[in-house]
């Protein structure tokens, strides 16, 4: 049984990081190539939710939840569930390379813009030496290219394939292919093979405590200014409105 807290209609994990290595092992043992999907609703993911019912109906599906921003964070505080620990998407990543080097796990990792994933795979294997990578391929690529890479990934049949096309894309994407995907899980990373490629510098420790990583990521990234506009109408949202679990798509 989940143990979980519905923020505007978002059912989230209510767990910590090592938990979620253990449910990613439980999905991959149990899942016999069945495509199971993991998200990480963030402040931003929850209220484009709330205008998009395709993304809203997939986060709700999910098979895997992880809190993964300071807003989600207050939400559970608000309804006096809070969270166990905030786990950001690359933090999640970590976790789950860790374990799966232990495991033995395969890996394809599917997102980034040129040779962003060629750099992250690089960066990857040397802290992770005995780590599976089957293959990987940026996340960018022509609609009439999407059969090829579809039959890349399963021709190699990992048992996670991370997914880093920014969201809702790599959400819509996981879950119209996922009767097709011969995959154990399938992960949206957002935009973490960036930062594994060294391409964007991960917040300092301080800032990551602080939980402000979202200033980081803004003063780096200053055209994220409109998406953090998400920010303020949320906090006003959960704060003002009677019952902050029901979405905008619930009867």
């Amino acid at each position: 049984m989940r143990n979980t807290v519905r923020i505007l209609g978002i059912d989230i994990d209510n767990i910590n990081i090592d938990e979620a290595g253990n449910i990613t092992k439980e999905l991959i043992e149990n899942s016999n190539k069945s495509c199971k999907l993991v998200v990480a609703p963030n402040t931003e993911f929850i209220m484009m939710a709330q205008k998009d019912k395709e993304f809203y109906d997939i986060l709700r599906s999910a098979d895997l939840a992880t809190p993964d921003s300071v807003g989600v964070m207050i939400g559970g505080k608000l309804q006096k569930k809070p969270f166990k620990q905030r786990i950001p998407g690359q933090t999640y990543f970590r976790k789950i390379l860790e374990v799966g080097e232990k495991e033995g796990w395969t890996f394809y990792m599917l997102g980034g813009e040129g040779d962003v994933p060629k750099l992250a795979v690089e960066h990857i294997k040397n802290d992770y030496p005995n780590l599976k990578i089957v293959g990987y391929h940026e996340g960018f690529f022509k609609e009439d290219s999407e059969e090829t890479v579809i039959n890349e990934i399963n021709s190699l049949k990992p048992n996670v394939l991370f997914v880093a096309m920014g969201a809702p894309l790599q959400e819509k994407w996981m879950a119209k292919h996922k009767n097709d995907l011969q995959v154990d899980i399938s992960a949206g990373q957002g935009g973490t093979f960036d930062y594994e490629a060294g391409k964007i510098k991960r917040a300092p420790k301080i800032v990551q405590k602080l939980c402000i990583e979202w200033l980081w990521r803004l003063i780096l990234q200053p055209s994220r200014i409109k998406r953090m506009i998400a920010l303020p109408v949320y906090l006003f949202k959960i704060v003002f409105t009677k019952d902050i679990t029901k979405g905008s798509f619930d009867e």
